[in-house]
């Protein structure tokens, strides 16, 4: 017996709210929590190139597109290495070659928009183009270098650490002479 178009109409929702409750189960069986040791992704690897590590020198894993970054991590690169990471509040790190970085802090909370970031970068090269955290809350946004503490006030900025071991470096703290040149 054919089904009149009400009955059709009513089965037809009947299924589809049956298929929808269904993916909203499946969604929540699946969705991840705070993981092993009670740190939860704070950010994702987009892109590698090179040799790309995360851990300290006695465990080293190599990442790849979509590996979950988390608050405490060490991530280093290789001489051609380089690395592209987008955080939960938007913000995107780019590594350059031989970079060693920690993200000390990163708390986000997208509902109520507060949070706290704080980057130590050991050695190397990183780009940082800012998200919501340093748009609304900018003093709470830092970046820390072996030689000093940089508040963000932009949104698009390099910062570099240039080892102690470098002849520039060395080549500046030791025979520099000409200070007024360094406030130009």
């Amino acid at each position: 017996m054919p089904l009149t178009t009400p009955s059709r109409i009513r089965v037809m929702v009947a299924i589809a709210m049956t298929m929808s409750a269904s993916l909203v189960v499946a969604q929540n069986v699946t969705a991840p929590g705070p993981e092993v040791g009670g740190t939860e992704r704070v950010g994702t690897f987009k892109q590698m190139q090179g040799d790309v590590f995360m851990g300290n020198e006695d465990v080293r894993t190599s990442p790849g597109p979509g590996t979950p970054l988390r608050q405490g991590d060490r991530v280093r690169t290789g001489d051609t290495g380089g690395a592209s990471i987008v955080l939960k509040d938007g913000t995107v790190l780019t590594m350059g070659p031989n970079t060693t970085m920690d993200l000390t802090q990163f708390r986000f909370d997208s509902t109520t928009l507060d949070g706290s970031f704080l980057l130590d970068l050991v050695q190397g090269s990183v780009r940082v183009v800012t998200g919501l955290m340093a748009k609304i809350n900018p003093e709470r946004f830092k970046v820390r270098t072996p030689t000093t503490l940089v508040g963000v006030r932009g949104t698009d900025f390099i910062v570099e650490a240039i080892p102690e071991t470098t002849p520039l470096y060395y080549y500046l703290r030791h025979h520099w002479k000409d200070h007024s040149r360094l406030r130009r």
